[in-house]
This record gives structure tokens, C-alpha cells and sequence, in this order.
């Protein structure tokens, strides 16, 4: 027992009781000795504790503002820029405003006020709108109508937009017709810009990079197509490179452009299976072999009432991606019908070898596959993983450019809705966008991308020289 359990024998006290009943009581003997102090000691901890956890933060000096002072500041500020509203609102209220509440204002103002039933924007501040002001407001308003039904906003929209109302009202403002509006990029991520519209868009997987040995990988892969092309005497018409890409049905997908600081995003449409396959191959002296498109599904009748030209495989996939059985069909109906003809047209004999490069894809390594190769005498080049961005030309050359040109067959046609639209004057921005309906048009943009890119015998020649391959012939 301690010293201070023996004094209670001695000395009779009452002691403070604490303000707490959770705090340990001096008058509690018990108490005293689990904690090892004094019963004086102890009352002195629980004032001090008392004392710290009563004390409250005074509560600084807010102001209130009724809907219509927080109307005026917010386009005050919309219009002359937030640190000039502090400023002046600071001197007319006599009275300190942060620019925090400004911003604030701002927000409220824009969630509440502008999209229900005003339309400002900066009249003195900035560079002048890019289509004027009534065309601009017109586009920005169909865009609030397009996004309350769900729609999708981007900027292939935006511009589909802004050329269907411009057909429709004057079509000699735009450049084509001789005008001095042109349609570009930039052009409605301005516009969406001063909208308060961000990108929302769902996050990917890391990119795999390769790591500070690139130069001798390179190397040791051109080496291995320097030294078939060597062995062979290979020409560069039989030196093929084919690529998979996923192509949209329409250039939108799960991401749109939104009010900045919106919690939900709704799309409609998105539970859509909008994606195909197209399997893209290319020769190292520009020619642009027949592509296969794969479609969804189990049987033809996921394929779009389209005439497709002779040469191209369409098929399907249950998940339209390619497989070893649908990379099989590909070698057989495009890949091999292309080296024979290509032997044939340069004279050459039946068993003169070819070179096919192409990823590590699964359904490229599949034992069934390097043995059709085989039979056929082309020689099987993978590029190396995490290479594809810098040697495999397709990838530097090709995929981009197409998905640019349907872009552009796109807003084309999104445009004609419009016009369309505006003259019927419907009131409904969002048009039918169901695969059923877009398959056959989609079918005829892909033909009219594939045609203007076979043109281009530059463009399909520089992945090859990027990436070296061009480079082994010499």
C-alpha cells in the first residue's frame, strides 16, 4: 500500500469533486492510488482539464447577404474579375469581403441562377467570342439543353453544333463557304471554357513504360528485320505491319464535358456497346491493306445492312476483340490474298518470304498462328512490350489519323441533325444514337476514312521511317 493510502488513516479531507463524472475523484481512495498522485495533485488536473476543455473558439465576425446582394457581387465579379468585386464591394459595404465568398457567390450564382435562366458573360474583359455574340449564346444554350436530357458534350459535338446552326442561319460565315469563321479544336474549348465546362472522365490504368535500356531494345529489333530482309531479299512491299485499335461508334463514350465542381455526370445512352475492332495493316512503301472490322456478337446479324467492298473481312466476336480464332480468319482472308498478289504483280516466286510485325497481343502467340505464318513464308516480328508507342507504325501513323477522319465524317453528320433539327424547330437537342440506327451510317463513315488514308502514301510511309524499320533496306 503507498504512503498516501496510509495517511487516510491520519488525515480526514474533503476534497473538490470533479466537474466531470468520468474524471478520477480525490475523495476516492481508490481512484487516488491508481493514479499514483496526491488527491491535491489530482484536483489541480481536473480544474486545469476542466478549464481547457470548456474553453470555446470564439466565433468570428460573418455577414449575411440576401439573394440579391449575392446576385449583384457574383456578376459584378463574373464581369470585372474577382479581386476588382473585392475591392469594390469592400468599399461600398464598408465592411471587409474575402475573396473566398466572392468565389462562393460565384458558384452559387452560376449553379442556380445561369443555367435556369441568364446567360452572362464578360462584355468588357478578354478576347472577343470566337462566333459572335448571338451565334455563341445559341451554341451555348443548345449545349445546356444537350446535357440537361444527358447527352454528351465534347468537342466533336461542339463543333457539330456550331456548323448546323451556322447552315442553318447564315452558311456564308463559315470558311468553306468563303467566311471568316473556322471550326477547329480550339474553337470549342474556347467556347467551353468560358461555359465553366471541365472534362469528366473516368481514370485508366498506368501506362507501362520501358525503362533506360529503349536504345538497345530498338536496336536489337531492327536488327532481327534488317537480317530477315537481308536473308530474304525481302522488298518493302512484303514487309507488313498490322495493329488492333477499338473504334467508337461515335466519338463520345463515358466522358463529357461538365459544370466544374458537379457531383453527377449523367450520360445517356452509355449502357450502348459502342465499340468495334478494326484490325489496320500497311506495308513499309504506303499501301494500305484491306482492313477487318470486328462487331459484337455471336452472329452476322450484329453486322450493320451495309455493303462492305469485297476485299474487307467482316466478322465478330463475342466480345469484339480479336481472338486466335478471329486472327486466324484475318491471316487467311487479308494478310495471305495480299502477299500472293503482291509476289504475283513483282514477279516473284511462289515461296519468296515476307515479314508480318505486330505486338505481343495474346491472340498473336498463339502456336496455331506462327505456324500459319509459317506455312505461308512470312516471317513473324514481334515489337517489343511497351514499345508499341515508338516502333510499331501503325500506332505512330495510322490510328490516330483514322479516328481524326471519322471525327470529322462525324460532326459532318451531327450537323445535318442539327440543321435539321433547328429547321423543324423540334426543341429536342439529343438525336437517336442506338447501335441499331448508327451501325450503317458508321459503316459508311469508316469506308469514306479508309479511302481518303489509302491516298495518303506519306502519312502510311512515316510510321515505318519513325520507328526504323524503312531504315533496314539500306
Amino acid at each position: 500500500m503507498s504512503s498516501f493510502g496510509i495517511r487516510r488513516y491520519f488525515v480526514q479531507k474533503n476534497y473538490t469533486p470533479p466537474s466531470d463524472p468520468f474524471q478520477p475523484d480525490p475523495n476516492n481512495q481508490d481512484d487516488v492510488d491508481r493514479c499514483g498522485i496526491s488527491p491535491e495533485a489530482l484536483v489541480s488536473i481536473n480544474e486545469a482539464v476542466s478549464v481547457t476543455t470548456s474553453r470555446k473558439r470564439k466565433r468570428g465576425s460573418y455577414q449575411n447577404y440576401d439573394d440579391e446582394q449575392k446576385k449583384k457581387i457574383a456578376r459584378y465579379a463574373i464581369m470585372n474579375g474577382n479581386a476588382n468585386a473585392v475591392r469594390h464591394f469592400t468599399k461600398q459595404l464598408e465592411r471587409p469581403i474575402n475573396e473566398s465568398t466572392i468565389r462562393g457567390m460565384k458558384k452559387w450564382y452560376t449553379k442556380n441562377v445561369v443555367n435556369n435562366t441568364e446567360n452572362i458573360a464578360p462584355t468588357t474583359r478578354g478576347r472577343p467570342l470566337l462566333l459572335g455574340k448571338e451565334l455563341d449564346l445559341k451554341v451555348q444554350t443548345y449545349i445546356k439543353q444537350l446535357r440537361l436530357k444527358g447527352g454528351v458534350v465534347n468537342t466533336s459535338i461542339v463543333l457539330g453544333i456550331a456548323k448546323g446552326l451556322i447552315l442553318s442561319e447564315n452558311r456564308s460565315l463559315l470558311s468553306e463557304f468563303g467566311g471568316h469563321i473556322e471550326l477547329n479544336k480550339e474553337l470549342a474549348r474556347s467556347l467551353l471554357r468560358h461555359m465553366g465546362y471541365v472534362k469528366r472522365k473516368g481514370t485508366k490504368a498506368a501506362k507501362k513504360t520501358v525503362g533506360d535500356d529503349f536504345e538497345e531494345i530498338k536496336a536489337e529489333f531492327l536488327q532481327r528485320i534488317r537480317a530477315a530482309i537481308a536473308e530474304h531479299n525481302i522488298p518493302p512491299q512484303l514487309v507488313i505491319n498490322w495493329d488492333q485499335t477499338g473504334i467508337s461508334i461515335i466519338p463520345a463514350g463515358e466522358w463529357t464535358m461538365e459544370l466544374e465542381g458537379s457531383s453527377q455526370v449523367p450520360i445517356s445512352g452509355l449502357n450502348d456497346k459502342r465499340q468495334i475492332t478494326a484490325v489496320f495493316a500497311c506495308s513499309s512503301d504506303g499501301h494500305f491493306i484491306p482492313p477487318q472490322l470486328l462487331y459484337q456478337g455471336k452472329t452476322d446479324r450484329c453486322h450493320p445492312s451495309y455493303t462492305f467492298p469485297p476485299s474487307w473481312d467482316i466478322h465478330h466476336t463475342e466480345s469484339h476483340w480479336s481472338t486466335e480464332d478471329s486472327m486466324l480468319r484475318y491471316v487467311e482472308k487479308v494478310i495471305v490474298p495480299y502477299v500472293e498478289e503482291t509476289r504475283a504483280s513483282l514477279q516473284l516466286p511462289a515461296d519468296q518470304k515476307a515479314v508480318a510485325v505486330f505486338d505481343i497481343y495474346k491472340a498473336h502467340r498463339t502456336n496455331s498462328l506462327l505456324q500459319k505464318l509459317n506455312d505461308y513464308n512470312i516471317c513473324p516480328i514481334f515489337v517489343p512490350a511497351s514499345c508499341t508507342d515508338r516502333l510499331q507504325p501503325m500506332d505512330l501513323s495510322v490510328n490516330k489519323v483514322f479516328k481524326d477522319l471519322l471525327k470529322s465524317e462525324f460532326q459532318t453528320w451531327y450537323a445535318e441533325k442539327v440543321c435539321a433539327s433547328l429547321s423543324e424547330d423540334s426543341g429536342d437537342p439529343t438525336f437517336d444514337m442506338k447501335l441499331s440506327y448508327l451501325k450503317p451510317i458508321h459503316a459508311r463513315w469508316l469506308v469514306s476514312a479508309v479511302q481518303e488514308l489509302s491516298r495518303r502514301k506519306e502519312q502510311l510511309c512515316s510510321g515505318f521511317r519513325e520507328s526504323g524499320i524503312l531504315s533496314c533496306f539500306v
